[in-house]
């Protein structure tokens, strides 16, 4: 009998015994110098174009024209740049791209302004009260004089100019818009508004469209970033004229509202048979199980089969009632049950996760609010602060790359508020990837149409603190289009998310189509109908429920490995179901498809309670304090089983929830986490494969522990050390201020790779320190919320 025979598999926790005291970065450095800039020019041109600015704004009929200038700063192209580094400047100089959403983007607040926006052709629209523009307009003036530093701040800025209309409004939506009626609108002012001067906006916008041929606002309300925004009816020639002239007016657009696709009546078919369920379950029971908020069009309370598991309800101020629609019942019953693959397996399910009814819809269409959806979280989280995992089967059909400028611009708001709100609440928060429109058939045959712009993400799946959840075929008809179980549904929307990030990144059951790209019977997942029926329907959102089931099913596996008063991080859940999830497909065939619909597999929460033999998965979690902080934690690397291994392999994933800002085009996230590994307290830190992407907030890393390029000696030690820190690489969103510590998780996997593959948990096991891994870190104290600030410049 082998030792591995003999030893249990377990799971480690790495914890507070193993993190050592934390250390400060260091800094410094000189300031950037510069070439080939005529100060002199430069100076006359800017100073000009503040100005004309200031002279314009100030005659505009915004009643905040005194107060607050809004401009649009235009960047150089490039700048040219002295460096002593003859690889990258062999004459001495070299020239740099200007990008204002990338690494000039502070500099704005260098000069005391707010970098509201950056638009797509690489402008940055700025803020600053009305006695900072003017002394800006002052220090420009004498550019030529300042000291190199000064200097610095004002290299990438080309001039500035007003705010266009057409930032703030889509001239196609105002063109189709009739001339002699009213239209429904949204009003977005600009985020550093106080609640006084949103008033005053307010008071200003309402009695002119008054005046109007009975324009009127109707409701008001704030976004989680604190932007103040009106709705209400306007004409035509009314919605230009403030556009034109109120720049406290970030944007105005007709309301937003996503879709619960595929949705069917309640009713039942007559002389169809309702299933009842074969255990009944009381409401303390239910309690006791693990939770998922149903975000979307609402449950019936009596619902046969799901009333048992109903952890409670939520219903906004402004959202209607629970619709005559059953797509939150089949949502639920996908949270409640799981997946089966007949209509017999999941009419003797037992349910094993509960359902907290969120509803976010008008109460009579398939239409879904965008502006309540935060709104109900937050709810959820005040009424029920246990309930940590919220599911949205819910998008658009339009991808978000085909939106106008002005709406694709306020639903990237909408995801960024989103990330924020994760980052602020630690929950994870699911997001079905989206389904292609039905009947539509692509360019090129499937799995050919990867890059068919119609096949990409919509706005809400398309975010880094969420997990996104594309769809597989787990089942074979001969009507089917896929023919191979495991392959990614042919209706399953396609990545990249923002700033080309990897998601989707994993997969649930979804079901097939027809070759016409079409639901029809028998092709299908199995879940309930609003009227108590066994149904199978297509499509993703009733993928992402058994995503959201296992993260929650996770959480809960993971609390039971906390301290009294500890809490498992939404982030630790999230790099654990990475690490093991189990890809649903290898076939060469679909691979560039699957990567980027299927992300990292099936995910599974198994694991937490029954370890598998042949590997051992380490987790840690803990807080970085500040970006000057640098936090070292011990890790098991067992020498005697490196030795033994013939291909020793240490596996990790690394999973973080930032801030975002959505002015930051190149990042969308304001923080990066970096991390080192070390084979000793003292030794050099190995070289790993850099990431896939620079600022995503999950990545993987894979040592080979033998081509690592370690000597004996380095290998002092069964404990070896990562080392992590994070960086502030963009400005906060404007009038936002986040909490310095930064909550962060590590899943780490060894496991040998030869032909006769060596068990490391005899040697991990055998270690003195494993005794003491049996629990995760005492993290008691949570992220404080974002504050909102509302000072003036």
């Amino acid at each position: 009998m082998s030792a591995s025979d003999r030893v249990r598999p377990r799971t480690f926790f790495l914890n507070e015994r193993h993190e050592l005291a934390p250390e400060e970065k260091s800094g410094g450095g000189r300031a950037s110098q510069y070439a080939g800039i005529s100060w002199r020019d430069k100076s006359r041109q800017i100073s000009s174009s503040i100005s004309t600015v200031l002279k314009t704004v100030e005659r505009s009929k915004d009643p905040l024209r005194q107060k607050r200038v809004f401009a649009l700063a235009r960047p150089v192209k490039t700048v040219t740049k002295l460096s002593a580094d003859k690889r990258k400047a062999p004459d001495g100089r070299f020239e740099e791209k200007t990008k204002f959403g990338g690494i000039q983007g502070r500099v704005f607040d260098r000069l005391g302004l707010d970098l509201m926006q950056v638009t797509e052709s690489g402008d940055a629209v700025v803020h600053g009260s009305h006695e900072r523009i003017a002394q800006l307009l002052s220090r420009s003036q004498s550019l030529e004089v300042l000291g190199a530093r000064e200097q610095a701040r004002w290299v990438a800025i080309d001039k500035f100019e007003l705010v266009p209309i057409g930032l703030r409004v889509d001239d196609d939506w105002l063109r189709s818009l009739a001339h002699d009626a009213t239209a429904d609108v949204v009003f977005e002012l600009q985020p550093v508004l106080t609640r006084g001067e949103a008033d005053q906006v307010l008071r200003s916008i309402a009695e002119l469209v008054a005046q109007r041929n009975g324009g009127r606002l109707l409701a008001t309300g704030n976004d989680f970033s604190g932007r103040y925004w009106f709705r209400g009816q306007a004409m035509n020639y009314s919605i230009r004229e403030i556009a034109k002239e109120y720049f406290s007016v970030q944007s105005i657009h007709p309301p937003l509202f996503s879709l619960a696709s595929s949705t069917a009546t309640k009713k039942r078919r007559v002389g169809a048979e309702v299933v009842r369920p074969v255990l009944h379950i009381d409401s303390a029971e239910a309690r006791q199980l693990p939770c998922v908020a149903v975000v979307d069009l609402g449950v019936p309370s009596d619902h046969l089969q799901l009333a048992p598991y109903r952890r409670g309800q939520f219903i906004p101020l402004s959202a209607g009632p629970a619709a005559e629609l059953d797509h939150g019942s089949f949502v639920a019953s996908r949270v409640v049950f799981g997946d089966y693959w007949s209509e017999a397996n999941l009419s003797s399910a037992v349910g094993t996760c509960s359902y907290y009814d969120v509803v976010v819809g008008d109460g009579f269409t398939n239409h879904i609010d965008d502006k309540i959806v935060m709104d109900a979280i937050r709810g959820v989280r005040a009424a029920a602060p246990d309930v940590r995992v919220f599911n949205l089967s819910f998008g658009n059909y339009q991808p978000l790359s085909a939106l106008g400028e002005v709406e694709r611009r306020e639903r990237r708001l909408t995801l960024q508020d989103l990330d924020n709100l994760a980052f602020a609440n630690d929950v994870v928060i699911v997001v079905a990837s989206g389904n292609s429109p039905p009947g539509v058939v692509p360019n090129v045959p499937y799995p050919g149409h990867v890059d068919d712009p119609r096949w990409g993400l919509g706005a809400w799946a398309c975010g880094f603190n969420t997990l996104i959840c594309g769809s597989y075929v787990s089942s074979l008809a001969g009507n089917g289009l896929v023919k191979s179980m495991g392959y990614p549904s042919p209706f399953s929307r396609i990545g990249f998310g923002l700033c080309n990030a990897p998601v989707p990144s994993f997969c649930a059951e979804g079901g097939n189509s027809n070759e016409f790209y079409n639901p029809v019977p028998g092709l299908g997942v199995w879940g309930y109908s609003g009227g108590g029926l066994p149904e199978d329907r297509i499509g993703t959102s009733y993928a992402a429920p058994i995503l959201a089931r296992e993260a929650a099913i996770g959480l809960s596996l993971l609390q039971e490995y906390c301290p009294q008063g500890a809490r498992p991080f939404a982030v630790t859940v999230r790099a654990f179901l990475a690490l093991t999830a189990v890809p649903t497909t290898a076939d060469s065939q679909v691979a560039a498809l699957a990567k980027r619909t299927l992300g990292f597999g099936r995910p599974s929460a198994d694991r937490i309670r029954m370890a598998r033999p042949g590997s051992a998965v380490i987790v840690w979690q803990g807080v970085i304090e500040s970006s000057r902080d640098v936090l070292r934690v011990q890790i098991p690397v067992p020498r005697q089983w490196i030795t033994e291994a013939d291909k020793p392999v240490l596996r990790m994933f690394v999973c973080y929830d930032p801030p975002a800002n959505e002015s930051a085009g190149e990042y969308w996230a304001c923080r990066t986490v970096n991390v080192t590994l070390h084979p000793g307290p003292e030794a050099r830190g190995l070289r790993a494969p850099a990431r896939e992407h620079a600022t995503y907030p999950l990545f993987s890393r894979e040592y080979k522990l033998r081509k690592a390029g370690l000597q004996d000696e380095d290998v002092d030690s069964d404990l070896w050390l990562f080392e992590l820190k994070y960086e502030e690489v963009f400005d906060y969103p404007p009038g936002m201020d986040f909490d310095p510590r930064q909550r962060v998780a590590i899943a780490a996997e060894l496991f040998d790779l030869g032909e006769n593959p060596i068990d490391p948990q005899p040697a991990l096991q055998a270690l003195p320190a494993a005794a003491a891994m049996t629990r995760l870190s005492a993290q008691p104290i949570s992220i404080r919320q974002p504050v909102i600030l509302r000072s003036m410049r």
